[in-house]
């Protein structure tokens, strides 16, 4: 039997469990990414009862400006009706007042909308911001639960992964050099049995006489004409 093989099949375990950690990594990532994304839509909630709120407030604003300067033009018009002696001129200043009493009361049926519309913007984001915190709560156990595994796999991923080193560095230079790119190039097992005559990855027939050359020298095939793989008779390991 080849020196290697033995060496090798012990590499590949270790890249099953260390691939096998790997994806529960990846399970780990993608609770966490769901929980993600059920706080990023109460964020983003958030940030558009933020804007409403500033928007509605920047309305009333302006339309308080616009209220205080209509109040200070009417008084100042009332004051020269009061002051005018002259029947003609009083007779247009009393007309610009009553305009200007219609105008300041649709002014100020304006300013008492956006203020009530301030008011329900700030009641909306109370809300939003108290979903958003209660979401976060909710979600609390969860993940520090996710967490502590995080941090319970990360042990088990630098163990597996010194453990796997340790295991390659024992391999022949040149084979682990195949070896591993195989590895970054495959999405299946890399080092596979032949049995019956049939490499058990693709299930392309092996001819005889290099199955025969294999049980008689013990060594590694370069690999599967089909597939690649590096195929082995599984007897000899037996």
């Amino acid at each position: 039997m080849h020196p290697d093989l033995p060496k090798l099949l012990d590499v590949q375990k270790k890249d099953r469990e260390l691939a096998a950690l790997t994806g529960r990594a990846q399970a780990i990532a993608e609770e966490r990414a769901t929980l993600d994304v059920a706080l990023e839509r109460g964020r983003i909630e958030l940030a558009a009862a933020e804007r409403a709120e500033i928007e509605a407030t920047r309305r009333r604003d302006e339309a308080e400006q616009t209220l205080e300067t209509q109040r200070t033009q009417h008084e100042r018009r009332q004051q020269r009706l009061e002051q005018e002696r002259n029947p003609r001129v009083a007779a247009q200043l009393l007309a610009d007042v009553e305009l200007g009493r219609n105008i300041l009361a649709q002014e100020e049926s304006d300013w008492i909308r956006m203020a009530d519309d301030v008011t329900a913007r700030a009641v909306a984001l109370t809300a939003a911001t108290e979903r958003l915190a209660a979401a976060e709560a909710e979600q609390a156990p969860a993940r520090t639960a996710l967490a502590d595994r995080d941090t319970e796999l990360a042990v088990q991923l630098d163990a597996a992964r010194a453990a796997r080193e340790a295991a390659a560095a024992r391999l022949d230079r040149l084979l682990r050099i195949r070896y591993d790119r195989l590895r970054n190039s495959r999405k299946t097992e890399i080092l596979v049995p032949v049995q019956n005559a049939t490499c058990t990855a693709c299930y392309t027939v092996i001819p005889r006489s290099r199955i025969g050359k294999l049980q008689a020298e013990g060594i590694l095939i370069d690999g599967c004409e089909m597939c690649g793989a590096i195929i082995y008779v599984a007897e000899a390991v037996a």
